[in-house]
C-alpha cells in the first residue's frame, strides 16, 4: 500500500471547508492508500482542534506553526557558515528571491543545519549581515536600514523555520498548493528520492500578490518585496514538480508562464458525489437564498448583504430569506461587522446565519444561491449546487464564468448569471431576475445538474487521482 505525505498550509484539519473539504473527500475515496499530513498553520494557540473526524487511512498529522520559531534558541558562539562557491551563490540568490537558482542545490543547503544553522542561527551570522547590507545597498539605499533589515529577517525566520522541519518519508509527496507546501514537497522529493505532485485550486501567487496590494501594514516600497517573495516560492515548486495540476484551463495557462513544463501540467475538476444530493426540493414558504460560504473577508459576505437589501426594496417582499450557510468562528470580527450591517440594515427578519450545517439538507429547501467572493479557483459549492438542481449567481473569479456557462467542449448553456465582484447592484438585479422568471430559474437549475453528470462526478475525480498515484508513485 502506497503512503501518500499531503503537503497543505492554512487548511486541514484546522479549517472547514474549501480545500480542507477537497483534502479531505480525496483521502476519504482512497482507502487503498495510507496518508501522511504536514499542515502549516499559524499559531497553535489559535489552531489546536480538528475540524473533520479523520479517515482511518491517514497514518499521521504533523502541524508546523510558524511560531515554533520560538522554541529555538541560538547557539552560544556565533555559527561560522562556510559554504562552496556555488552554495554561496544560490544563497545570495535566495536572500533576494532569484528564482534562477539551482533549486537543488537550495534543497539541501536552506535545510542544513549543521551547514547554515538553524533559523535563529542564520539570522545571527555575519554572513546574513553581509548579505543583508550588500542587497540594501543595491536595491534600497534611499530607504531607512533598520526597516530594511527587520523585514528581511521576518521572512527568512518564518521561512526557514519552516523548510528545516523534519519530513516524514512517503513514497510521493503531494502539495495542495505552492508557497511553502510546494518547496517543502520539492525538498523531501530530492531528499528522499521520491516524486513530487502539485496541486494548486488558486494561483497561490497571485492571491498572495492581492493580499499584500491591500494591505495596510507594509508601505509601498516593501510591497514589491512581499510579491517577489510569494512569487520566488510558487516557481520553485512550479519548475520541480513531476506533475502540476490546476482546477481548470485559466490557471494551467498560468502555471505554464511561471516555470510548470507542458508536457506535466494537467487539469482534474473537482468532483461531487451525485448520491448525496437530488433534485427534490423540500415544500416552503416564500423565495429562500442560499450562500454557503465560510464568513470571511475574502468572500465579501457584505457584499452579499448589500445587494440583497437592494433586492429587498425593490421587489418589497417579505417573503424572501437569505442563509448564509458556514462557520462564522474563523474570523470573529469580521462576523460581528456583518451582524452590525445586517442589523443597521434592518434585515435581522430576512438574514439568517446558520453557522455550521449539514450542507446537503439546506439544500433542499434553496431557491437559489449567491456566491459572492472575490477571489476563489473552482468552488465547490457550485458544484454541489448545480448537483442540487439550483441555479447560482456568482461573482466572475476563477473558474466561476465557466462552472455557470460552460466553455468549448460544454454546450449545455446556461446555469445562473455571473455578476463582477463588488457589485452589489449588479448582483441585486441578476437575483431579481431570476426571482421574477421562475421558468429561467428552472430551466437553468436542470442545466446546472446536467453538467455536473456530464463533467464534474466525483467518481472521475477520484479516478484520476488514483491512476495518477499508481503511475507515479512507480
Amino acid at each position: 500500500m502506497k503512503t501518500i505525505c499531503l503537503l497543505a498550509e492554512g487548511s486541514y484539519p484546522y479549517i472547514a471547508g474549501g480545500v480542507s473539504s477537497w483534502i479531505n473527500q480525496l483521502i476519504s475515496e482512497l482507502p487503498d492508500f495510507k496518508f501522511k499530513i504536514i499542515s502549516i498553520m499559524p499559531s497553535d494557540e489559535e489552531f489546536n482542534e480538528y475540524r473533520y473526524e479523520i479517515p482511518k487511512n491517514v497514518i499521521s498529522i504533523d502541524t508546523i506553526y510558524l511560531q515554533d520559531f520560538k522554541k529555538l534558541s541560538a547557539t552560544p558562539k556565533e555559527k561560522k557558515i562556510k559554504l562552496s562557491k556555488d552554495e554561496l551563490i544560490t544563497l545570495k540568490k535566495i536572500i533576494r528571491f532569484d528564482p534562477s537558482i539551482d533549486w537543488k542545490i537550495f534543497a539541501n543547503l536552506i535545510r542544513n543545519i549543521e551547514k547554515i544553522g538553524t533559523s535563529i542561527d542564520f539570522l545571527k551570522s555575519k554572513l546574513f549581515w553581509d548579505l543583508i547590507v550588500e542587497y540594501y545597498k543595491d536595491e534600497f539605499p534611499e530607504e531607512g536600514f533598520n526597516e530594511f533589515y527587520w523585514t528581511v529577517s521576518s521572512m527568512f525566520l518564518f521561512f526557514i523555520t519552516v523548510m528545516q522541519h523534519n519530513l516524514p518519508k512517503a513514497d510521493i509527496y503531494h502539495a495542495v498548493s505552492t508557497g511553502y507546501p510546494g518547496l517543502l514537497g520539492l525538498i523531501a522529493s530530492q531528499s528522499y528520492n521520491k516524486k513530487f505532485i502539485l496541486t494548486e485550486h488558486g494561483i497561490y501567487a497571485r492571491e498572495r500578490e492581492e493580499d499584500i496590494i491591500k494591505a495596510e501594514w507594509v508601505r509601498k516600497k516593501y510591497k514589491k518585496l512581499w510579491i517577489d517573495f510569494f512569487y520566488f516560492i510558487s516557481i520553485g515548486a512550479y519548475k520541480n514538480a513531476d506533475i502540476t495540476i490546476s482546477l481548470f484551463s485559466a490557471n494551467r495557462n498560468i502555471q505554464l508562464k511561471y516555470g510548470s513544463k507542458e508536457e506535466t501540467t494537467i487539469v482534474i475538476p473537482n468532483g461531487v458525489d451525485l448520491k448525496r444530493y437530488n433534485t427534490e426540493k423540500i415544500e416552503h414558504k416564500g423565495f429562500n437564498i442560499g450562500a454557503v460560504v465560510r464568513v470571511v473577508p475574502i468572500k465579501d459576505i457584505k457584499t452579499l448583504i448589500r445587494s440583497f437589501k437592494i433586492v429587498i426594496n425593490k421587489l418589497e417582499a417579505n417573503d424572501i430569506k437569505l442563509y448564509i450557510m458556514g462557520p462564522y468562528e474563523e474570523d470573529p470580527e469580521y462576523y460581528k461587522e456583518c451582524l452590525d450591517l445586517v442589523k443597521f440594515l434592518e434585515l435581522e427578519d430576512f438574514v439568517i446565519f446558520t453557522g455550521r450545517i449539514n450542507v446537503s439538507e439546506y439544500l433542499k429547501k434553496m431557491d437559489l444561491l449567491v456566491l459572492s467572493s472575490i477571489s476563489e479557483a473552482q468552488p465547490l459549492v457550485i458544484l454541489e449546487g448545480f448537483a442540487s438542481g439550483i441555479p447560482f449567481v456568482s461573482t466572475d473569479v476563477g473558474a466561476c464564468k465557466e462552472l455557470l456557462y460552460g466553455n468549448e467542449e460544454d454546450n449545455l448553456g446556461q446555469a445562473g448569471i455571473i455578476v463582477p465582484p463588488f457589485s452589489p447592484k449588479e448582483m441585486s438585479e441578476a437575483i431579481i431576475k431570476l426571482y421574477k422568471d421562475r421558468n429561467l430559474l428552472n430551466k437553468m437549475g436542470k442545466i446546472g445538474r446536467k453538467r455536473i453528470e456530464k463533467y464534474y462526478t466525483k467518481e472521475s475525480f477520484i479516478k484520476q487521482y488514483r491512476d495518477l498515484y499508481m503511475k507515479i508513485g512507480d
